[in-house]
């Protein structure tokens, strides 16, 4: 999609609605801009204009070697789209005739690749969960160890919104995914096969990075380190994820009192009635792969904080998920989650809890001997469906940190 009308400095979006319902609450925003926001802030088709999963995931797909270089980030108003579409078709045809299969592209050299781009891209936390699972399924797993190890060692070289006003049309403009992975190559499997039939060296040989306020070179990256960072502690033994691409520097270490909440309805509601307040962490628990069921997005909770002015003053961590459009300080995919008895489900109010991103930690501030006497007193939730698909997954589904996949044994 492209940008909409301007709001806030930038090029609004559809998640612009949720901010601005939080300035709204806060008196910082008259009803009569609201509605006009309401009209102007998605103007065209497509995915998000930011980089949120949506957009993420095409430059995934581009990055593992799965779709045509250059098609990832086309807008889609642009003619180029329609273009893109008729020649995957083609070239869908000619692989089959030659014989290669997805199989013989999501390995781990792609899937290697396309973790580095994500991370190169400060692409969205989602990721980590759908990398994962595609890994699974093409018999080549990735550990949250062998993630962490990509994004330690890829730095940060493309920038745009939420951790900048350009958008994604702006990014393609720029040069998009082909640009990137040319100017990182050194650290790619230049080698692995993609749909074109060639190699990614092959593919990104003739890519130009048309605008350098975007895409930065190997040599000045905006950050030595990738835009997505997994931390460890006591209240996430199994990791978490975080976005450091999006999360201003003053914030990558923050310590808060705790408020927690057993649904992500329950925070909404308590940040648009003005109830959190600065210097707090917002625990949303409850909301991760068994406990969701389905482990939904936090983005609103972020989004009103934005709007109330606290975006810079408090922290969200949660066992749910955040979108790619998400600022502020935010970890989410807690593991294990609250539903499986992970400690986030016995932190209390006013609890010290300390994101530090730069030593990748998540630590709540209470002893291990006082962590185990909660968890003797905790009792799992009543589930929240008892019957249908939704019951069966929280049944099966594996935690966050494995990709919320359903581990099929038949041996």
């Amino acid at each position: 999609m492209l940008g909409g009308c301007e709001f806030d400095e930038r090029a609004s979006d559809t998640t612009s609605i949720a901010e601005a319902m939080g300035m709204l609450k806060a008196g910082r925003l008259d009803e009569e801009t609201y509605r006009q926001l309401e009209d102007c802030a998605g103007p065209t088709c497509g995915s998000c204009s930011f980089l949120g999963t949506a957009n993420t995931m095409c430059c995934v797909a581009e990055a593992m070697g799965m779709c045509l270089p250059g098609s990832a980030t086309i807008p889609a108003t642009h003619a180029d789209r329609l273009r893109a579409a008729q020649a995957s078709g083609r070239q869908i045809v000619e692989l089959l005739r030659s014989g290669v299969s997805a199989r013989a592209i999501i390995n781990q050299k792609g899937i290697e690749n396309s973790i580095r781009i994500s991370t190169a891209i400060g692409g969205s936390t989602n990721v980590a969960l759908h990398i994962p699972a595609i890994g699974y399924e093409a018999d080549n797993e990735v550990s949250m160890d062998r993630f962490e190890e990509l994004c330690r060692t890829t730095p940060y070289i493309a920038r745009m919104n939420p951790a900048a006003p350009p958008n994604v049309p702006d990014f393609h403009q720029a040069g998009g995914i082909p640009a990137v992975m040319k100017e990182i190559l050194p650290l790619l499997h230049g080698d692995a096969l993609t749909v074109t039939g060639e190699s990614v060296a092959e593919n990104v040989a003739r890519a130009q990075n048309r605008d350098n306020r975007i895409i930065r070179t190997l040599a000045n990256p905006w950050s030595g380190e990738g835009g997505l960072a997994i931390l460890r502690g006591n209240l996430a033994p199994d990791t978490a994820i975080t976005k450091p691409a999006a999360i201003v520097p003053d914030m990558h270490r923050f310590t808060g009192k705790a408020r927690c909440f057993d649904s992500e309805e329950a925070a909404n509601q308590a940040i648009l009635d003005g109830q959190v307040e600065a210097g707090e962490v917002v625990v949303i628990r409850y909301e991760g792969p068994k406990g969701g069921p389905g482990m939904r997005e936090m983005f609103t909770a972020m989004k009103l904080l934005y709007g109330r002015g606290l975006a810079l003053r408090t922290a969200v961590v949660t066992d749910g998920r955040f979108s790619g459009t998400n600022n502020g300080c935010f970890v989410g995919h807690v593991s294990p989650e609250a539903a499986e008895g992970g400690p986030i489900a016995v932190a209390r109010d006013g609890d010290q809890i300390t994101i530090d991103i730069p030593n990748r930690s998540l630590r709540l501030h209470v002893s291990e001997k006082e962590i185990a006497d909660r968890m003797t007193r905790w009792q799992p939730p009543e589930p929240k469906f008892k019957r249908g698909y939704l019951a069966l997954y929280a049944r099966l589904a594996e935690s966050a940190d494995k990709g919320a996949i359903i581990r099929h044994k038949f041996d």
